[in-house]
């Protein structure tokens, strides 16, 4: 990112606290993101790192206890959820579900679920009837699915159209919260190969996965979280290759795609020295 480009997404040193009976959870401590216009950023960790808090906190579905998140040039730290909805409905920012079914209405059909967005930013409905048809020739679907409901799809297919849904409205950024890992191994291939045409829509991309071998070949740079802090961020080749903290050098010798002679004592080394940490 040059040194004059405004980032689409910019989280400044957040936190995010949950109530657990008399105490409470830290699942964000002190966590920095900065994601440019076009760029690819993948964010990875295992089950319980944050990823998924920090997904929710971007797209205001949680309030931070600290910290500052920026979209657009515009802080939404402090965001009312009338704020938030005016935001989503001007189409800035998108979010692609792990469940398709979470992301389509299960009554609404998959022209109306593409049309919808575009009826409320005020477009007419023949453009937008003509944009559907549009974004789902981009996801590789036949028209023909247009009439269908999303119960009447495959995962992949659902997958496609949830896709094509946040492309729709021509965001500025778009969430995809671990877009692959309820997929078949297939449609997985299937579904990273579409997100890697999705660098050349112009979104700025955020691709968060426990899986950081479907990252690696799409993501532009890395932010590895542990334990809710970003403990290391670099470009993703310099990062598989040369990755610098005790965990991600655990999660790069984990990675079947990624892990070669190293095996089974690296990964032993890797552990031994993260529990020092």
């Amino acid at each position: 990112m040059s040194a004059d480009a405004r980032p689409v997404l910019r989280v400044t040193d957040l936190d995010v606290h949950y109530r657990r009976g008399t105490g409470r959870l830290h699942a964000l401590r002190g966590a920095s993101l900065t994601v440019a216009p076009g760029e690819t950023v993948g964010v990875i960790g295992e089950t319980g790192s944050g990823k998924s808090t920090l997904a929710r906190a971007v797209l205001g579905l949680v309030r931070p206890s600290g910290g500052r998140i920026e979209i657009a040039g515009g802080d939404v730290t402090g965001h009312s959820t009338r704020q938030w909805r005016a935001l989503r409905r001007r189409g800035v920012l998108q979010y692609v579900f792990q469940d398709p079914l979470r992301s389509l209405d299960p009554d609404l059909t998959v022209a109306e679920s593409l049309i919808e967005p575009l009826l409320v930013q005020g477009r007419p409905r023949r453009e937008a009837t003509e944009l559907a048809r549009a974004y789902l020739d981009r996801v590789h679907l036949d028209e023909e699915l247009l009439h269908r409901l999303p119960g009447e799809l495959s995962g992949g297919q659902r997958q496609r159209v949830a896709v094509a849904r946040a492309l729709v409205t021509d965001p500025e950024l778009i969430i995809l919260d671990e877009p692959v890992s309820a997929l078949d191994s297939a449609n997985r291939v299937r579904a990273l190969e579409l997100l890697k045409q999705l660098r050349d829509s112009g979104a700025a991309l955020v691709f968060i996965s426990h899986d950081l071998g479907s990252v690696a070949g799409i993501a532009d740079r890395i932010a590895v979280l542990y334990q809710g802090r970003v403990v290391e961020t670099a470009p993703a080749r310099e990062l598989v290759n040369a990755p610098r903290h005790p965990y991600t050098r655990l999660l790069v010798s984990s990675a079947p795609t990624l892990s070669s002679a190293a095996g089974d004592r690296a990964r032993r080394e890797a552990l031994r020295e993260l529990l020092h940490v």
